[in-house]
Order: structure tokens, then sequence, then C-alpha cells
């Protein structure tokens, strides 16, 4: 059964996500990735020509490259499309919801926290590798709070 989520953020990082990440990298941000993906390229290629391995090369580069992807893409995140959660939390007859979503009864533990210290926030099920919802940071305080008012059983972790 596949759950509603307000917000997920795609497996696979976007061409366009990665531009737009590169495009709001500030002019020291962008110097700083640079710099720093041509040393670990010249660390790379020096330790694997002492190693005499091709394998730690490719595998330096893969590594460079899934971190230069991955930085990218939360970067060019579209912060500006997220929705608001407390505006689709609600209780009925004791029954927590989430959008259309019903938390199951044996839900014991959320995850709470940010993606990053600018934002934006999440909710996470602590189950099955469980359901994440992405909101707006400046609602974190009151997501925290309304579980804890409303479903003190649900144990909270902060991230």
């Amino acid at each position: 059964m596949q759950k509603p989520q307000i917000l997920w953020r795609n497996q696979t990082p976007s061409r366009s996500s990665l531009k737009l990440g590169w495009k709001q990298l500030n002019r020291n941000a962008k110097v700083a990735l640079i710099m720093f993906s041509l040393v670990y390229l010249g660390f790379s290629i020096y330790n694997s020509l002492e190693r005499q391995s091709a394998y730690s090369l490719v595998l330096y580069i893969v590594s460079m490259s899934s971190l230069t992807i991955t930085i990218l893409h939360i970067n060019g995140f579209p912060k500006d499309q997220l929705v608001s959660l407390m505006q689709v939390l609600k209780t009925e007859n004791g029954t927590l919801w989430i959008g259309d979503y019903q938390l199951p009864d044996t839900v014991r533990k959320v995850v709470i926290g940010r993606m990053d210290i600018h934002g934006p926030a999440y909710l996470q099920l602590a189950w099955n590798q469980g359901h994440q919802w992405i909101f707006q940071l400046d609602e974190l305080q009151q997501v925290r709070h309304f579980f804890r008012q409303h479903a003190p059983q649900i144990e909270i972790v902060n991230e």
C-alpha cells in the first residue's frame, strides 16, 4: 500500500535540480566545491598510482561525483514548493491523520528533524524505512508540540 506524501525528495537527482543547485551556490561555495574536487581528484590519482590500482581511482572518482551530486541536489531542492504540515495534521476519534493517511496504532516512534541547518524539516515514521513528509522549517516546533499533545505514547526522536 503506497501512502500519500506531502513532498517526497526524489531518489534520483534530476538535471534541473543539479542546475538549480549550482545556481543557488554563492561564489565562495562554488570555488570551494571546485577546489575540494580538484584536490580530492589529485589525491585519488596519486594514491591509485602509488597502489598501482585502477580500481581505487575509479572508486575515488565515483565517490567524489556522488558527493558533488548530493551537494548540488540538496541545494537545488525546491524549498518554495513545501506544503504546511500543520494544515494537514489532525486527530479524529483519537486517531492521528497526516493528510489522507491514517497513522497506524502500531506507530511507537517518529523521527522529526531538519534536512540541513536552513531547512527544510521532515517527519519520518521510524519503521520499515518509514515514510517521510517534508515541510517548512518554521513549523518544526509546532509539529513536535502537536505530537507531544495529541500522541504522548509516540516517542519523538529529534535529529
